[in-house]
């Protein structure tokens, strides 16, 4: 991972790799893939993760049970409005916006969101 330094503010600014999620150890397809088991648009991982991984995709899904009510107002008249729990709002996002990634782009681009947080770099320089 790249970390650069402003020597103006004092910030520092990770890049992350490329198939790789903010502050969480899992890698998007992997998260993915286990957020489409959860919606049951899929029968699981290949291959099925350790105790490690399960723990942190299981805390991602539990963190996306808490975003519905923020994802819905950002994405607006994108989505319908009777979504009536998380993994009907999976199966929308990703038929709407498409993979994963597109998604933490589109969130990040036109809505300064993202898909488990609202994280300080994604709001507007003031």
């Amino acid at each position: 991972m790249l970390r650069l330094l402003c020597v103006v503010c004092g910030h520092t600014v990770s890049v992350l790799p490329a198939g790789r999620l903010t502050y969480r150890p899992l890698e998007v397809q992997r998260l993915q893939g286990f957020f489409d088991t959860q919606a049951e648009v899929s029968t699981g991982l290949d291959p099925p993760p350790g105790a490690v991984e399960t723990g942190c995709l299981q805390r991602a899904w539990d963190r996306f049970l808490t975003r519905g009510h923020v994802l819905k107002d950002a994405l607006g008249q994108l989505l319908p409005s009777a979504l009536k729990d998380a993994p009907q709002l999976w199966k929308q996002l990703r038929r709407v916006v498409g993979s994963t990634e597109q998604m933490l782009r589109f969130l990040a681009r036109h809505c300064q969101r993202s898909l488990l947080g609202d994280y300080a770099c994604l709001r507007p320089v003031p």
